[in-house]
């Protein structure tokens, strides 16, 4: 049921454009709320599972972070030259 729930908060960020830049972060989220479920059944087990989805996550973070970043400069600059 919270999975439904969170794919209709999910949705209606995406169709306000809400999200733009930030679905990894939403992917986290939806992560850290299955690890909550988990911790409830085996605090080790949520732990390793933390640990698992961090090492091999951490990077699809921070290469989507930068994307971003990178794709809204250049955005930025091509309004700035036609201005110019």
């Amino acid at each position: 049921m919270l999975g439904g729930l969170y794919n209709a908060l999910v949705g209606w960020l995406e169709r306000r454009g809400y999200d733009e830049g930030y679905t990894a972060i939403l992917v986290v989220v939806g992560v850290m709320i299955t690890l909550a479920g988990i911790v409830v059944l085996d605090w080790g087990a949520a732990m390793l599972v933390l640990g698992a989805f961090a090492s091999s996550g951490f990077w699809m973070v921070m290469g989507s972070w930068w994307r971003h970043v990178r794709a809204r400069r250049a955005g930025q600059e091509a309004q700035r030259e036609e201005v110019l």
